[in-house]
């Protein structure tokens, strides 16, 4: 009976420290919008008379049960409990900004944000083409993100608020009254004297220790988060109207398919297939292949008429294509890419290359279509590795 009354007593402490509010409940994650496509970046104060000047207080729970052992239960939560604030309460703020902007060299702009951002004790948490994710320090937040604003034309901009005061509070709270109950629990492990008591205790005890582990993790995330905020920046070409008399140079009238169809009076080329590729068609005219995530790679020969270098056509496409798509040229030994990605919300990309090879009669030309960022990133590297070795 005694040990009855024990157990009862620790259940209760567990109930104190069990997972009502995780901090990534609604209540706790609702984001505040602090302004959307306004005109003025810098509206608001986020400093301590702003978002940081308003009150909150952690819950505090005290349970009783009948019995000595659970009165030493009751005040054991009653001391693990955070004390009442006796003033306003510095809020922990996390903020996300996200910019959408235009410039002739948007790669340029992002090598400078990150140069700038690991100067202020930033981080780059992810980077792909157009696109970087920055940790900012918080005190940097605001006058990091209006310098960003610079850079380029505005296409969209955003600033969200998550206030995780209570989480953390809650959080602590919770993580005391546990620690607590796990040293009782101890206490009690150390004056059991029957198995059956031992084993139920050590089976309490690791349950308890396994909510630690947790909420301490909780704790390190939400400290994170409040001296860390998150800067998303998508960069993108300035499009450009198309010069009208491009229309009147047959000589480039056959770019206009190639990012969709083989042009017309070509001939095969084949190619290495790429890993991760299987070969779809191998025919006199066309020759492809195609992965699992659906990119397609292509190659073919085309008579070099009017005659031009590689170097001169990969320019021409440049120019040809930049009004259509965000475009850029990279050039390595054995050829010369044209990266073209779409303008959507969610942006296909086709790579152009022409090879190095090609003499003054023959172009040779292979094209990759990547449906998705994410398809570019995991198959890009397989179909440079066979450009590089073509002949």
């Amino acid at each position: 009976m005694r040990y009855i009354l024990l157990l009862a007593s620790v259940f209760l402490l567990l109930a104190c420290a069990g997972n009502p509010r995780s901090y990534y409940a609604p209540q706790y994650a609702e984001a505040e919008v602090l302004y959307e496509n306004a005109a003025d970046a810098t509206g608001g104060d986020m400093g301590a008379g702003g978002l940081f000047g308003r009150a909150g207080s952690a819950e505090k729970t005290v349970l009783y049960d009948k019995g000595e052992l659970g009165v030493k239960a009751a005040a054991a939560a009653d001391e693990a409990a955070p004390a009442e604030s006796s003033g306003p309460q510095k809020r922990m703020v996390n903020y996300t900004g996200d910019v959408h902007l235009e410039n002739s060299q948007p790669e340029a702009v992002i090598d400078t944000v990150i140069q700038r951002a690991v100067a202020k004790g930033g981080s780059v948490s992810n980077r792909r083409n157009g696109f970087v994710s920055l940790q900012i320090p918080v005190a940097e937040f605001r006058d990091f993100f209006n310098y960003i604003l610079t850079l380029g034309k505005i296409i969209n901009k955003n600033i969200y608020a998550n206030d995780i005061t209570d989480a953390y509070s809650d959080n602590a709270a919770r993580l005391r009254i546990a620690e607590a109950t796990l040293a009782r629990l101890q206490e009690l492990l150390a004056a059991a004297k029957t198995e059956p008591e031992k084993l139920a205790l050590l089976k309490e005890i690791q349950r308890v220790s396994e909510q630690i582990e947790q909420r301490k993790l909780t704790e390190k995330e939400l400290l994170r988060k409040a001296a860390f905020s998150t800067i998303n920046l998508w960069a993108r070409n300035t499009p450009v109207q198309a010069v009208p008399y491009r229309t009147n140079i047959e000589a480039f009238e056959w770019f206009a398919t190639l990012p969709e169809t083989q042009p017309y009076a070509s001939k095969a080329l084949k190619l290495s297939i790429p890993q991760d590729f299987i070969e779809t068609e191998d025919s006199r005219t066309k020759w492809s292949a195609a992965s699992a995530l659906n990119a397609e790679f292509s190659a073919f020969e085309r008579k070099n008429n009017p005659q031009g270098t590689p170097d001169f056509w990969a320019n021409a496409m440049l120019e040809f294509y930049k009004s259509k798509y965000n475009a850029e040229l990279k050039s390595e030994e054995n050829f010369s890419l044209i990266r073209l990605q779409s303008f959507e919300t969610e942006p296909r990309v086709i790579y152009i290359a022409i090879l190095k090879e090609s003499d003054k009669k023959i172009s040779k030309i292979a094209v990759a279509k990547f449906p998705s960022l994410d398809v570019e990133q995991k198959n890009s590297e397989a179909v440079k590795e066979v450009l590089r070795r073509a002949k």
